[in-house]
């Protein structure tokens, strides 16, 4: 079988290249959750250096001491007899490096420090010591998010301090894991990034494959191995306690305010506190900020596409799915709840996307009341334009599978009037299968943004949000025509609801 190319981290290749071109002792710590490609890409560094490869493994002191010394009777080519200790291990290490410039990988060091939690003391007495003066290069990685930043950013940890550089590596964007699919089209991309994120292992294998056939292979067969990923995921992160796999489920239930939380998991509020903020510094949740005059407090959302999908879809027809049902069948009884996420997901991948191509000063969203019935913004940004002046885009997100017309556009109108967000408002409206051509030319005479899934994907440059913005002229009632519901053409008023400012959702 031909080695599969590594795609989309050209960046980090180059970042570590950089890091081996210096001399002396060169020490990297890296980190980012399960299957994101920290191996594959020290494996693609290291293939045209002299590389010692260490890993460390889930299991005892004894077994992980074992497991390292063939590690490096692999590197040498010949048996090393059992090392007493990881002191004895490291002055090995030393001695390899002293023999000639050498790249030391140390993967997975989480698992060793939690067998033998000295290991991060002997680390560090060889690096101020036996390595100190060697060309060589260390790095040190490992996919607890939690455990790594805690070992090389506290201060009273052995680790503080021995890695100059440190580097998250991150999901792919949505253009780099198009490089796995190219035949894809943007919708059916932005379904799949939708459902499991950046995460290069779940975007093997799928070119050419519709999104129902990737759900029915990935999720749905009895047989799959992904439907326990995510609750391994989180149990991994935070040492198998439970209440962070609960809480993550409270949110997937629409449970999302801190103090709720509490209450369903039986927790002290600032325990739960603590424990929602551990879930978002390694971002499986996310704070939503309320923006504008919402009157409400933040909520949570589950951030990471995968675990999202997997809580709020899978696990909630979990019995439906393990039964004896075709999984055929079982696709069409619960599409009503992938599309629904679909819709959520798609939200929260818009508001990075233009994180990721304007200068955002600050973004969230605005939830209240529009006449009698609830209603939010999905996405309020304060943005600044190339004279530094802040502007507030507000945005509409829908996944469906038709283009989007005034419906949309009207929603956002009638609700930022209700949310008082009047003066310097750009509008963008955000739709995966593109607009209805009477809006595009709407758009067009009065400055909306619109952004299709081509542009999304990649295929096509984003729109400048604000050189071509139709100057603000006050009307008789003190209006702004830019701002202004405009009322749809007749042919397509039947399929909004009699009432212009209909919240559909």
């Amino acid at each position: 079988m031909p080695e599969r190319r590594i795609l989309g981290r050209e960046s980090e290749l180059s970042y570590l290249e950089g890091l081996w071109e210096r001399d002396g002792l060169v020490t990297c710590c890296l980190w980012g959750r399960r299957r994101v490609g920290k191996t594959s890409i020290l494996r693609e560094f290291g293939k045209d250096k002299r590389t010692l490869s260490l890993q460390g493994i889930e299991g005892s002191y004894y077994e992980n001491l074992s497991s390292l010394t063939l590690d490096v009777s692999e590197f040498l080519g010949k048996e090393v007899p059992q090392v007493q200790d990881l002191t004895h291990l490291m002055k090995i290490i030393e001695d390899i490096c002293r023999a000639d410039r050498t790249l030391v990988v140390f993967d997975e060091l989480p698992y060793l420090l939690e067998s033998a939690p000295q290991a991060s003391s002997v680390i560090q007495k060889s690096l101020d010591g036996g390595l100190r003066d060697l060309d060589c290069m260390f790095v040190v990685c490992g996919s607890s998010i939690s455990v790594m930043r805690r070992e090389t950013e506290d201060a009273r940890k052995p680790l503080f301090g021995r890695f100059e550089h440190r580097k998250q590596i991150k999901p792919l964007s949505i253009e780099a894991c198009r490089e796995f699919h190219p035949d894809l089209d943007p919708e059916t991309s932005l379904r799949w990034y939708c459902t499991v994120g950046g995460i290069p292992y779940y975007h093997l294998d799928t070119s050419g494959k519709s999104y129902r056939q990737l759900v029915e292979e990935r999720f749905l067969d009895r047989d799959g191995s992904w439907r326990g990923d995510a609750t391994s995921l989180i149990l991994h992160e935070f040492n198998g306690n439970r209440n962070y796999t609960g809480a993550v489920r409270c949110i997937a239930d629409g449970t999302v305010k801190q103090s709720e939380i509490a209450d369903k998991l039986r927790m002290d509020r600032a325990a739960c506190k603590r424990l929602l903020d551990d879930l978002e510094s390694v971002g499986i949740v996310e704070r939503r900020v309320p923006m504008g005059d919402s009157p409400k407090k933040p909520v949570y959302s589950i951030k990471d596409p995968f675990v999202a999908f997997s809580f709020t879809v899978i696990y909630g027809h979990v019995r439906l799915i393990g039964g004896d049902s075709p999984r055929s069948v079982v696709y069409d009884l619960i599409l009503e709840d992938i599309e629904t996420q679909l819709g959520h997901m798609f939200e929260m991948f818009c508001g990075e996307w233009m994180d990721s191509k304007y200068p955002v000063v600050e973004r969230g969203q605005w939830w209240g009341r529009v006449g009698d019935a609830d209603a939010d913004i999905d996405i309020v940004a304060k943005v600044a334009d190339d004279r530094r002046f802040i502007h507030t885009v507000l945005g509409e997100c829908k996944f469906r599978g038709k283009p989007m017309g005034f419906a949309g556009y009207n929603t956002l109108a009638s609700r930022a009037k209700a949310a008082r967000f009047t003066e310097n408002v750009t509008y963008a409206l955000f739709s995966a299968t593109g607009f209805e051509d009477d809006l595009s030319e709407y758009a067009d005479e009065n400055g909306i943004k619109l952004i299709d899934g081509r542009t999304l994907v990649g295929d096509r440059e984003p729109p400048e949000l604000f050189r071509d913005r139709v100057p603000e002229q006050s009307t008789a009632d003190g209006s702004s025509p830019t701002h202004r519901v405009r009322e749809p053409r007749s042919d397509i008023w039947s399929d909004v609801s009699s009432t212009l400012f209909e919240v559909l959702i």
